[in-house]
């Protein structure tokens, strides 16, 4: 078995735990009312990680993944979504972004706003009228307090990703954490 399959069978697994730690943990932890979306981030992580097409590959599966689960929002809202968003994380990484220390959590607030207005936006489009339904307020309290909790849990998360995407495809072009599972991020 090469390093690339075993890479993809074990973010493969990773996404799996981190679904089923979201409908199940996360949905209670919520802060004003919104929780944490561990799926967006892991897209983001693999942005950073493995560049455009990895961002691109984990972020469909996760959004996916996330749409089975959904079940007031059509079935691939969040593929898209988070497809988009892992390709342009990697895009940026691969381009514009330097290794820093704060890249990851600053990466993963910014990644995770554009995210939710990406997903109601693109679900207003297509006649998801609810999404809007609570007004602007809401929607930007969600897009802040979701945004905060997942540039709290994007070091650890971006650990944990790095590790279980060692060996995979594209880790190697960036320059990315994947080099030193100890470290997401350079000083």
């Amino acid at each position: 078995m090469s390093d690339v399959f075993k890479a993809r069978l074990r973010i493969g697994l990773l996404l799996f735990v981190a679904v089923l730690i979201q409908t199940t943990l996360t949905s209670d932890m919520r802060v004003f009312q919104v929780a944490p979306d561990l799926m967006i981030l892991i897209a983001i992580c693999a942005g950073l990680t493995g560049g455009t097409e990895a961002g691109a590959w984990v972020g469909f599966w996760s959004g996916l993944l996330t749409d089975m689960f959904l079940t007031a929002t059509p079935v691939g809202l969040s593929a898209l979504t988070y497809c988009l968003i892992g390709a342009g994380v990697g895009a940026l990484r691969m381009t514009v972004l330097q290794e820093r220390r704060a890249l990851l959590p600053l990466t993963a607030f910014v990644g995770t706003a554009v995210g939710v207005l990406l997903f109601v936006g693109a679900g207003d489009v297509l006649g998801q009228t609810q999404l809007l339904g609570a007004g602007r307020a809401w929607l930007i309290r969600v897009m802040i307090v979701e945004s905060t909790w997942n540039a709290v849990l994007a070091l650890p998360v971006g650990y944990l990703y790095a590790w279980v995407a060692r060996g995979s495809a594209g880790a190697d072009r960036v320059g990315s954490p994947v080099k030193s599972p100890a470290s997401p991020i350079a000083r």
